[in-house]
């Protein structure tokens, strides 16, 4: 009997793989980017880095994923999921080996912005990738997985950048190259992996894609309905179809929920060990640590179905009024900052991640297969450059205004995101891809 629609394929072994080779991607994007939160002090002394320029070094790699979260949505779009696929984890390799060797401020900016790049390119690659093969009531777990693996590689970046910096005091060097073993693992396991069928079909090419689920998948599917019309147009007929009136509120939803978390979330992240020294903290570097691993605590249970009991809405929403609460706290906690303060950056964390997860999925369910990449990486990239300017704006008002007023303005983003997901976000919980892509936002 032949399966109609790729969300209706019962889920296989080769689902799992295929989910956890595409979180690799993440897994190196959180391991990359995290390490810089744990070498900032040393390059701060190393440098003799002014605030603004503390700002930049963090901001530098988001700019490029900015860059890179854009153009390689339009690329994969126009030319498949897997050219890019495995192009870009070379990228990762190689930047992160040039990191090793950088011994100016100027070089080092280069390689994190190239790095960002790279990972931009990652974004809308891997999850169309997951979208397009996964079944139904896989995809929003498996897409909040791939988030799972983003934290999963920003929390062991914590861990190894905080032994490797205290066996070798001062050596960021070797901390930031670090991010060249996972990329190299990771370039051996998604080497031959196939093309996405939903990409090839709205190609044309029908043929090659019923061959890859009928040789991988052990099924016959229908690819009635799939349009090739923005293909047609290449990359302007992509970014003209995103930007329509039909399209048009999807897109500001999406770039609006994912930069009032990103905003906040990428500076306080980065500069944990920072805010918590300004507070007066023992050992802030161990206790951005201890924040960080606990990150898990919100983005777990999301990936293992709790995103499809709770819902896509009420999980965007509580995780912004929650987030919001917990900064409200350590603004106005009056004392130097203890375990309680602690407890609360630990609660953000964790609800943060756990909303985070939305990142990936509402995107890819929101919008249709031929212009999935795009809309992923226009979104990200916007997000990315609002993370960017909160990660170059942090030092800088904390040096002006103070630690506990920054983390105000920061707490305010996010009651900000918290109106605009009760006013607009959708619920796509048990929806199909078809069904999710015609919701209109306005």
């Amino acid at each position: 009997m032949e399966v109609r629609t790729p969300d209706e394929i019962p889920p296989s072994a080769f689902h799992l793989r295929l989910a956890l080779i595409a979180g690799g991607g993440p897994f190196c994007d959180g391991y990359i980017l995290g390490l810089i939160g744990i070498v900032l002090p040393a390059l701060v002394a190393d440098f003799h880095l002014s605030a603004d320029m503390t700002g930049l070094i963090g901001a530098s790699s988001l700019l490029g994923v900015f860059v890179g979260g854009l153009s390689g949505g339009i690329i994969s779009d126009r030319f498949g999921r897997k050219l890019l696929y495995t192009v870009n984890i070379v990228m990762f390799a190689i930047f992160s080996a040039a990191q090793f060797f950088g011994g100016s401020f100027l070089s080092l900016l280069m390689w994190r912005f190239l790095i960002g790049v790279a990972i931009g390119a990652d974004y809308p690659i891997a999850t169309a990738y997951v979208t397009e093969f996964m079944p139904r009531r896989w995809r929003g777990p498996a897409l909040a997985g791939l988030i799972t693996f983003w934290w999963l590689g920003y929390v062991v970046s914590f861990m190894i950048g905080y032994v490797l910096i205290s066996w070798y005091p001062g050596n960021w060097h070797l901390v930031l190259g670090s991010g060249f073993v996972p990329s190299v693992l990771l370039l051996f396991c998604r080497a031959g992996m196939p093309e996405s069928p939903l990409w090839l079909a709205g190609s044309g090419r029908i043929a090659e894609a019923r061959h890859i689920v009928k040789t991988l998948l052990r099924a016959d599917i229908s690819f009635e309905g799939v349009s090739t019309d923005c293909r047609r147009g290449g990359a302007g007929g992509a970014l003209s179809m995103l930007l329509s009136r039909r399209y048009r509120g999807t897109l500001l939803f999406i770039c609006a929920f994912w930069i009032l978390q990103s905003a906040p979330a990428f500076s306080i992240h980065t500069l944990q060990a920072q805010i918590l020294e300004q507070m007066h903290m023992r050992n802030p570097l161990l206790a951005a640590c201890v924040v960080t691993s606990f990150t898990f605590l919100g983005i777990l249970p999301i990936s293992f179905g709790l995103i499809n009991v709770m819902g896509r809405r009420t999980l965007l929403i509580w995780s912004f009024i929650l987030g919001a609460l917990s900064l409200l706290f350590i603004a106005v906690w009056p004392g130097q900052a203890g375990w309680l303060v602690v407890a609360a950056f630990i609660i953000y964390s964790a609800v943060e991640a756990a909303g985070s997860g939305l990142q990936f999925v509402y995107p890819n369910e929101l919008f249709p297969t031929e212009i999935r990449g795009t809309a992923v990486g226009f979104a990200s990239s916007a997000s990315r450059l609002g993370g960017a300017l909160g990660t170059f704006l942090l030092p800088l008002g904390v040096s002006h205004y103070g630690v506990r007023t920054t983390i105000f303005a920061a707490c305010t983003i996010l009651a900000a995101g918290a109106f605009i997901s009760w006013r607009w976000a959708p619920e796509t919980s048990g929806l199909s891809l078809s069904d999710a892509s015609r919701i209109t936002l306005s």
